[in-house]
């Protein structure tokens, strides 16, 4: 199969290796052609590093995770990056570093390294962290951040937040400032009612209090 008729293009820079999925291919196609090119050449690629370039052809979180997840099983290959639009990109969390980062003490999600986005998040972008999610900017309606660990905002969140993905009932929502669509807890569901705000620099914080998610300022 040539390089053009490729479901995912597989290109070289000085970060590592670039994966650009082709927009018309499915993504059991995608899965397929790599696992191929990986078999055939299982000692070029063992142990390097790759960026995911998705700015034309958007996958689901779970996509995402089910790439990485079956890159590193294969050849220990390790998604470092993935490109989501011109402004927006994610460090991929599981760095060989562990971190905390989280306003709070007491609780820690140290398995793998956060997620950073250092951008607001605009409709139709979707985040995905094993650990904590710290966006530096604010959440807009349309956008969605799913993480094991907390979803911590730098800013006001409007869309879609999602903490606890596993079902850890500790986990936490943060944000400066709540307004989202929706916000989910590991199993549970709610949307905060809209109106009084915290003092400027508080944060809001959503939380499992007796089998329900309220939302309390800090």
């Amino acid at each position: 199969m040539s390089s053009a008729m490729a479901p995912i293009q597989i290109k070289a820079d000085r970060a590592g290796f670039l994966l650009i999925p082709d927009p018309e291919a499915s993504f059991e196609a995608v899965m397929a052609f790599l696992e191929e090119r990986l078999e055939q050449s299982h000692d070029f690629f063992h142990n390097t590093e790759m960026v995911l370039d998705l700015r034309k052809s958007p996958m689901g979180s779970d996509e995402i995770s089910a790439l990485c997840t079956r890159l590193h099983q294969k050849s220990m290959v390790r998604i470092v990056e993935v490109r989501l639009g011109e402004e927006v990109s994610f460090a991929v969390a599981g760095a060989p570093e562990r971190k905390r980062v989280a306003p709070e003490a007491g609780r820690r999600h140290e398995e793998s390294a956060p997620v950073i986005v250092r951008n607001t998040c605009r409709s139709g972008v979707r985040v995905v962290s094993a650990s904590d999610c710290v966006v530096l900017g604010d959440v807009n309606p349309g956008a969605e951040i799913i993480a094991g660990g907390d979803v911590i905002v730098y800013g006001t969140l409007r869309g879609v937040a999602h903490a606890g993905v596993g079902g850890d009932q500790s986990a936490r929502i943060w944000a400066l400032s709540f307004e989202p669509n929706q916000i989910r807890i590991a199993e549970l569901v709610a949307v905060p009612p809209r109106g009084c705000k915290p003092g400027r620099g508080r944060f809001e914080i959503a939380e499992i209090r007796n089998g329900v998610i309220q939302v309390v300022s800090l």
